[in-house]
């Protein structure tokens, strides 16, 4: 008889399992506060708003996901979308520093495609889809796609 966490095992698979199992349910209670997500503080949420209207290079967009994704809702989520397009419609030449981080950093490239979004103007969607479809640069045909992809179906949704 064999005594684990106040349960009385008898010997062998029992015994295995009940010691496998507490190690689990302790890795998961261990590791848990660890992997939940990041909730946005005042004090970020307020450097957040200073900072979301400055963003004019996808190098200043990569640094505010990574400093403050955790605040990416209403208003800041909507002005990092205006961000975007502004960057998409006005800075298409700056497509290739786009490409560039989205190889070495794929959330990023997911956040920024999901912020090719039905609250933007349908005119900047519909040019953004069309700059994609006419003049991505070969190296870049697969984040055209997506971004022409994602503008569409946000001008689909408006």
């Amino acid at each position: 008889m064999y005594c684990f966490l106040g349960l009385s095992v008898a010997g062998g698979k029992d015994k295995t399992y009940m010691i496998k199992s507490a190690i689990v349910l302790l890795t998961i209670a261990f590791i848990s506060p660890f992997v939940q997500a990041s909730e946005c503080a005042k004090a970020e949420a307020d450097a957040a708003e200073m900072t979301v209207d400055n963003l004019k290079t996808w190098a200043s967009v990569y640094d505010n996901y990574v400093r403050y994704q955790q605040c990416d809702e209403g208003s800041i989520g909507e002005r990092h979308s205006e961000a975007i397009i502004r960057l998409l419609v006005d800075h298409w030449n700056e497509l290739p520093a786009l490409e560039a981080l989205a190889k070495q950093h794929p959330p990023f490239a997911d956040w920024v495609l999901s912020h090719i979004d039905s609250t933007l103007n349908a005119d900047d969607l519909e040019k953004a889809a069309n700059t994609a479809q006419s003049q991505c640069p070969l190296s870049d045909a697969g984040l055209c796609q997506k971004i022409a992809a994602a503008a569409l179906h946000a001008v689909a949704e408006n």
